[in-house]
């Protein structure tokens, strides 16, 4: 079980590393779609830059909140938005108002680092394991997230 955590810790650590490395204006150049962005992290490596989609789901998990591009996180062609709880409250705060409710049916652009990751979808958790993997984009900030 400590190997596990070590594992996520380290993911999350490098994603945390390399979107901070996003931050320039360089990475509004260019868009990446979720279509994009599968393509991309199908070697499961870490793919930092910006990302656009239409959020057709809201759901949250174990204080995380997820932003699918596809109508049902099941599917295999969705790409999560993956943010914490205390970054959905500053982007209540930045947008005025319940920012799960105004995302949903609209094209946001997000800055961060996509990944592919095993998930457990009945428990509604990413774990760090081969086998049903997702692609997630971590956004760290609410700053990072805009609206099209």
């Amino acid at each position: 079980m400590n190997a596990r955590k070590i594992l996520c810790s380290l993911a999350l650590f490098a994603t945390l590393i390399s979107q901070a490395a996003c931050s320039g204006n360089w990475v509004l150049e260019k868009r990446l779609t979720p279509a994009d962005t599968l393509q991309a992290t199908s070697k499961r490596t870490v793919v930092p830059g910006t990302f656009v989609m239409t959020v057709k789901s809201v759901n949250v998990f174990n204080k995380m909140v997820f932003l699918n591009s596809e109508d049902t996180y099941l599917d295999r062609a969705n790409v999560g938005v993956q943010i914490t709880s205390s970054v959905a409250y500053n982007a209540d705060i930045r947008f005025g108002g319940d920012f799960r409710n105004m995302v949903l049916n609209r094209k946001i652009l997000v800055i961060g680092s996509a990944m592919k990751v095993g998930a457990d979808l009945e428990q509604g958790i990413i774990v760090n394991t081969k086998g049903d993997e997702r692609t997630y984009i971590f956004v760290s900030r609410a700053s990072n997230i805009f609206f099209e």
